[in-house]
């Protein structure tokens, strides 16, 4: 399905779409807002494309984003994953563009896609609402693009994943931007912020703590896929990601281990 995107210097086409990409955003742009604003690159494509490949025919039938931007990776996703239902939830106080609305009405998609625009990743209830009332209680595929932020991206997880069935995805994007240089740049707004990379060491060892919950972990460079395990919805009521880590207590050093740790740093420091 990848191989239908015909990748330009600044834009994707996916048919008569077009997909500007603003990382290459650049002053010779002649299709004014006649496209939609796509905030992905060549490489994160080919990562995905790389994952779907190990999953050769599966195919979700109800597809949540949170984090749509102007709407254009919406319209990306319904049209390489051909999705019953799509819905997108994003926190910006705005409304569908006029591309997207005419690309939603001109192909009848009226039924298939929905927006929640002003709503908050975080928001327990308007997330619940959404399983329960567009998706009817099934949802399959989970792409978290919003925040990044750790506390926000963990309450989505603890929230859509009890609600999903074995076998399904929840993706989490960008979980590396700790590693990032200029995120780590003293000034910048995300400095005292906690890494995303914290969440994902977190699935880590929920995985190892028990396959029930966690069937499998992918991690890429730009997302990391939890595929859900057969864990019953009724054993996590309440689901707390904390509740299913079980660790061993970390090592007490010796107090001899000690004092040859201090020495050989004192050796060290005096070269």
């Amino acid at each position: 399905m990848f191989e239908r995107i015909e990748w330009k210097a600044d834009r994707a086409l996916l048919g008569d779409l077009v997909f500007r990409l603003e990382h290459y955003k650049n002053d010779s742009w002649e299709l004014s807002d006649r496209c939609f604003v796509f905030y992905k690159i060549k490489e994160l494509i080919d990562q995905y494309e790389r994952a779907f490949a190990r999953r050769p025919g599966w195919k979700p039938r109800h597809m949540l984003e949170l984090g749509m931007w102007d709407g254009g990776s919406l319209a990306f996703w319904f049209e390489l994953l051909q999705p019953e239902k799509l819905v997108g939830v994003d926190l910006a106080k705005r409304d569908d563009s006029a591309y997207f609305r005419e690309y939603v009405a001109g192909r009848d998609l009226g039924n298939r896609i929905r927006t929640y625009w002003n709503s908050s990743q975080a928001d327990r209830p308007v997330l619940d609402r959404i399983v329960n009332e567009d998706f009817g209680g099934h949802l399959d595929l989970v792409i978290d693009d919003a925040s990044h932020l750790y506390l926000y991206t963990k309450t989505s997880f603890e929230t859509l994943f009890p609600r999903m069935p074995e076998g399904s995805l929840y993706i989490i994007e960008d979980w590396a931007w700790g590693h990032w240089k200029p995120f780590q740049a003293p000034d910048h707004p995300w400095a005292n912020e906690m890494p995303l990379t914290r969440l994902i060491f977190d699935l880590v060892e929920a995985t190892g703590t028990s396959i029930r919950l966690i069937n499998s972990l992918e991690v890429y460079e730009g997302f990391t896929i939890i595929e859900r395990g057969p864990m019953a919805a009724e054993e996590l009521k309440d689901f707390r990601l904390e509740d299913h880590i079980s660790r061993k207590p970390e090592p007490v050093v010796a107090p001899r281990h000690r004092s040859v740790l201090r020495a050989v740093m004192k050796k060290i420091a005096s070269r």
